[in-house]
């Protein structure tokens, strides 16, 4: 009797007598149950395929997991069955993108503050102040004030955008590719930008980073290099915060420079 429970229940199952329903999960997202919303959208489209509703429910499955509970692994094999099975479903490039870079590593929101200071000092020498002073649709508008001590020496604007996957830094009307999403050790890319022809190269994935703003995890190590040049840069960028560290190195030396020591985002 008790082996045939389960065999019973994927009877009723298939006959859709206990199959999740859509508005069951949709009601679980309204009281803010995110996880058990999530599971219940992909069991949904699971068990119900064909039904209309099976791609938004992939898709509200892929955006919980990824921008409301940060599970990227679980997000990105809901999106690829949702292009897999079903091609006509129209998404807005800017939805798949915000669910696909995931985690993302410069979330350049409104509100957003980086307060970064020289590592020797931490911050009583040098600071730089990292604002996002407008949001709209050609990207981030960002104002970098620069100070010695308490005195301001200077200060720069850039903007910054995504193209496809890639995430773009623009001054002075040149645009420079510093992230290229998926970020995987060993991947590289070459760009341009003030300083000339650049190289990139994920050198490192996953890695744990200790700055004065506290220890981040699964943190991408970026070597920045001109073409050519005997040394290079490094930038560490952890998962949904950003730049956190920036150190000099070449052959058999690496010393930091500049980390965060501060990061707001304001609602």
């Amino acid at each position: 009797m008790t082996a045939a429970v389960p065999v019973l229940f994927a009877l009723l199952l298939a006959a859709g007598g206990c199959a999740p329903r859509y508005d069951d999960a949709a009601a679980l997202e309204k009281q803010g149950r995110l996880l058990q919303a999530a599971q219940r959208y992909e069991a949904f489209s699971a068990a119900r395929p064909e039904d209309p509703a099976a791609p938004k429910a992939l898709l509200s499955a892929a955006e919980i997991y990824a921008l409301k509970l940060g599970l990227c692994p679980e997000s990105k094999p809901l999106l690829e069955r949702l292009a897999r099975e079903y091609p006509s479903f129209k998404m807005p490039e800017d939805v798949f993108r915000r669910i696909f870079v995931c985690p993302d590593y410069f979330p350049a929101g409104p509100g957003s503050k980086w307060v970064y200071g020289d590592s020797q000092t931490l911050g009583q020498n040098a600071r730089q102040v990292v604002e996002v002073t407008d949001l709209g649709a050609k990207g981030a508008a960002v104002k970098s004030t620069f100070y010695a001590g308490s005195e301001q020496v200077s200060s720069q604007r850039k903007a910054y955008r995504f193209a496809g996957l890639g995430f773009l830094e623009n001054q002075d009307r040149k645009d420079t590719l510093i992230l290229d999403y998926p970020l995987e050790a060993g991947k590289t890319w070459v760009s341009s930008g003030q300083e000339g022809r650049l190289e990139f190269r994920v050198e490192k994935a996953g890695v744990s980073v200790k700055v004065k703003a506290g220890e981040f995890a699964d943190c991408v190590k970026v070597r920045r290099r001109v073409a050519g040049a005997p040394s290079w840069i490094y930038e560490y960028y952890a998962p949904w915060t950003g730049k956190i560290l920036t150190a000099v190195a070449g052959p058999k030396y690496e010393n930091k420079v500049m980390e965060l020591l501060n990061y707001e985002e304001k609602k």
